[in-house]
């Protein structure tokens, strides 16, 4: 069988292929697109970068993530060879985890992994937000910008806004304002396809993230909807660091 490995800075690669080898599989190195190819059985990925850019390629095979920060059961560098041989041996538990598809005024623009943000692009201008789930209003909010994260997103900009960290493979989504005129505005968890946010007032140009890149500007009146579209499976293994501190 073959093992697709997506390498990085944090791991010297032939010391992945090494421990894929002594395994007694053959490792092939590549971009994602690439990879798919060889019809991997499973797939090594380092850092956050290459994880999410195999993750938009819709990979049926399982993933074993290496050196990405919290939120994501994954081993550190130092540990990468000997995650690779527990994966390989059985020992690994696989968790799925949801992929969304990022929909701008009824065009899918984007996937996300990890999170999805709109924010006031030019500081100290806040603008308002609504909050939808299922077509219905929750609440509109004046802040800096609201996001919305899966489990493995919720360590990164929810966690900076004060909101709730969940549990990795839960089939949910967290969507908490960013910097709120009113410190009572709530959070929300949710079902990803219930969520849809939209732009009523913009003080200022109002920006897409999407996993922590830039996806231009959208307009007064934006509606931004989620739907899940499939999952990942990422492999959890006994040298793997908590998701969460």
């Amino acid at each position: 069988m073959t093992v697709g490995v997506v390498p990085g800075d944090a791991v010297a690669t032939d010391l992945l292929v090494e421990a894929i080898e002594a395994a007694g599989e053959s490792a092939r190195v590549g971009a994602p697109g690439t990879l798919q190819d060889a019809k991997p059985s499973t797939y090594v990925t380092v850092g956050e970068e290459a994880l999410l850019a195999l993750a938009d390629e819709r990979p049926t095979a399982p993933i074993l993530p290496i050196g990405v920060g919290p939120g994501i059961e994954s081993p550190n560098g130092s540990d990468a060879a000997a995650a690779v041989s527990s994966a390989l041996d059985g020992a690994g538990v696989e968790r799925p985890h949801p992929h969304l598809t990022v929909v701008l005024d009824g065009e899918p623009v984007d996937t996300a992994l990890m999170d999805v943000m709109l924010v006031t692009t030019e500081p100290a201008r806040i603008s308002e937000y609504a909050i939808e789930r299922d077509a219905e209003r929750l609440s509109s909010v004046r802040a800096d910008g609201v996001v919305v994260a899966t489990a493995v997103g919720s360590h990164g900009y929810v966690a900076a806004a004060d909101g709730p960290a969940l549990v990795v493979g839960t089939d949910a989504v967290c969507v908490v304002p960013i910097a709120p005129f009113h410190t009572s505005v709530p959070s929300w968890v949710l079902e990803p396809d219930d969520v849809a946010l939209s732009v009523l007032r913009d003080e200022g140009d109002v920006s897409l993230l999407v996993d922590g890149h830039d996806r231009g500007t959208v307009g007064r009146d934006a509606r931004l909807e989620l739907r899940t579209d499939g999952s990942i499976r990422l492999l959890c293994v006994p040298e793997g660091r908590p998701a969460y501190p």
